[in-house]
């Protein structure tokens, strides 16, 4: 009855407006053609209502009444008509928006605009602030659910509010996004995980309603306070599940940009993805074991390898996407210009990711790992779709690149060396210069190749259990193989220059490794049931260049043993 009543009140004083236009219409005789970037505010409907300012009393008095219905009732226990309440406040703001027309005023940074300030949704949005206030007072968990879902509804209610304009902010919409964060970091320190992440979860579809109708960069500010909230769960462990709901934000977000139809998304990229290293390194101070997992856990929404539901497995389907569209294809074409744009300075926050994963031996390493050459692999395969113009196509290997570059920044401490390996670095290493180089992105192939040199090399002086040095040099003489015998000569070339330097592997270790060699080119024609991808590539090799250019290797170790 309140909302009806509310609404027959609106569209009649919308009828009386729209009676009064004639009368306060300024005449257009004189004026030139109009340009698309000018305003199309109804200034007749703008002035009428400014004239009768108290047009809206009576739908501010039933806001205080609804509210009064919700607090009496929430107070009660009885959620249902609280809830309902709520919902009527909503009612009246759309019926409120749709009265009021085209006589809505962005913000302007450069000149201040009073009729940008609109009373009845300062009012509204107030009201609704005290009303969590209360609620968290008396720890209401469902009453201030129920808030924060109305500031979230008011907010899409007002991303429909047309401005006259196309380069309008959506000003209200923020507003009322602004007020739902405030709320939700209000909660932080009274212990109520629930409805954190319920307030999470309405940030998050806030951001996405925002990015869906506006600039990119509109987002950076949900984005961050999403991160500051998540960051909680580092310190307290029952907000742990905030810092899950948290990660699964940002990375729907993430996502949600690569998709987006904005031609700049770089600045909106880069902020998520600072937001998304904060969140990871204040994590990483929560201690971890091989069993918990609690790092990867926490952070898999984002990073996880082996998540279907994870950034990295929508990435890989939408890379997929792309490479099976047409060359014509418009929105193949827009998401690989945003892939660039998202990739562009990648490397830097992931190589402090990974390296802060490593001092402290988290799990995680794992997963950064994994990240970096699963990402690698999807901007090789991009680069190759029919949509990718020649310019991305180079830009997008460069950032490739970079990226598993970040990979010869590992430490070469024999503790950390062992760490690492058992993760399987060396396989890591070699799968990803293989599927470069199957892809026929040959720079990173060749880059790929430098860093599993300088990884066999690095982790080859110790003696781990895992052969590094023999391993390596295996998949090393595949991948020369697979090019020409330049690249043959290139590492014989690179292999004697290692053994020259003072961090060469010890004459014991060149010594085993060159005998394990020979033995191993003697026998290559072994069968077996290979979980190794480096032995599975020297399975199908073409063994009779296989064989001698193992047995070279093998040499180049002896004389440094010799030597010694």
């Amino acid at each position: 009855m309140l909302f009806k009543e509310t609404k027959n009140e609106f569209q009649t004083w919308g009828r009386r407006a729209a009676r009064a236009k004639p009368l306060l219409e300024q005449d257009k005789t004189a004026e030139t053609d109009p340009s698309p970037l000018d305003s199309t505010h109804d200034l007749a409907r703008t002035t009428y209502f400014q004239l009768n300012s108290y047009w809206t009393d009576s739908a501010k008095r039933s806001i205080r009444h609804a509210m009064s219905f919700a607090r009496r009732y929430a107070e009660q226990g009885d959620h249902e008509v609280s809830g309902a309440a709520l919902n009527t406040i909503v009612g009246i703001n759309a019926a409120y928006v749709e009265t009021k027309g085209k006589t809505f005023y962005a913000n302007n940074p450069f000149i201040d605009n009073p009729f940008s300030s609109d009373g009845f949704i300062n009012d509204t949005l107030e009201i609704l602030r005290q009303n969590a206030q209360s609620a968290i007072a008396r720890r209401d968990e469902q009453q201030i659910e129920q808030t924060f879902q109305t500031m979230a509804a008011l907010s899409q209610v007002y991303l429909g509010i047309d401005y006259s304009s196309p380069a309008a902010s959506k000003t209200h919409a923020h507003l009322a996004a602004g007020y739902l964060s405030n709320a939700v970091q209000s909660i932080v320190l009274h212990n109520m995980a629930d409805v954190l992440l319920e307030g999470l979860r309405l940030m998050g579809r806030s951001a996405q309603m925002i990015l869906s109708q506006e600039s990119p960069n509109e987002i950076s500010t949900l984005s961050e306070n999403i991160a500051v909230i998540s960051s909680t769960g580092a310190s307290n462990e029952d907000y742990r599940p905030v810092t899950l709901e948290g990660i699964t934000q940002l990375a729907n977000l993430t996502f949600d940009l690569l998709r987006t139809k904005d031609h700049d998304i770089h600045f909106a990229a880069d902020e998520i993805r600072k937001d998304v290293s904060l969140v990871v390194k204040y994590f990483l101070n929560v201690t971890d074991t091989p069993i918990s997992k609690i790092h990867s856990t926490y952070l898999g929404p984002y990073y996880s390898s082996t998540s279907t539901q994870s950034l990295r497995a929508r990435l890989t389907d939408l890379g997929n996407a792309i490479s099976e569209s047409d060359s014509d294809n418009e929105d193949a074409k827009s998401v690989i210009r945003n892939l660039e744009r998202w990739a562009d300075g990648i490397y830097r926050t992931e190589k402090e990711l990974l390296l802060a994963a490593v001092k402290v031996k988290s799990q995680f390493t794992f997963d950064m790992i994994r990240w970096i050459t699963s990402i690698t692999e999807i901007l090789c395969a991009v680069s190759n779709a029919a949509a990718c113009d020649a310019h991305y196509r180079d830009e997008l290997r460069r950032h490739a690149i970079w990226l598993i570059s970040t990979l010869t920044w590992i430490p070469d401490d024999e503790e950390t060396v062992k760490f690492i390996e058992n993760f399987q670095m060396t396989e890591i290493l070699f799968e990803s210069a293989m599927n470069a180089h199957a892809r026929g992105c040959d720079e990173l192939a060749k880059e790929t190749g430098k860093a599993l040199l300088s990884w066999t090399f690095k982790g080859g002086r110790y003696e781990t259990g895992w052969g590094i040095l023999e391993r390596g040099l295996y998949g090393l003489s595949v991948l020369a193989l697979r090019d020409d015998e330049e690249q043959v000569t290139e590492l014989k070339s690179s292999i004697t220059s290692h053994l020259s330097k003072e961090t060469a592997p010890t004459e014991k270790v060149c010594d085993r490794t060159a005998r394990n060699i020979s033995e191993r080119a003697a026998e290559l024609h072994r069968q077996g049931h290979w979980s190794s991808s480096i032995e599975r590539a020297i399975d199908h090799a073409d063994h009779e260049k296989l064989q001698p250019l193992l047995e070279e290797i093998a040499d180049l170790l002896l004389p440094t043993a010799d030597d010694g």
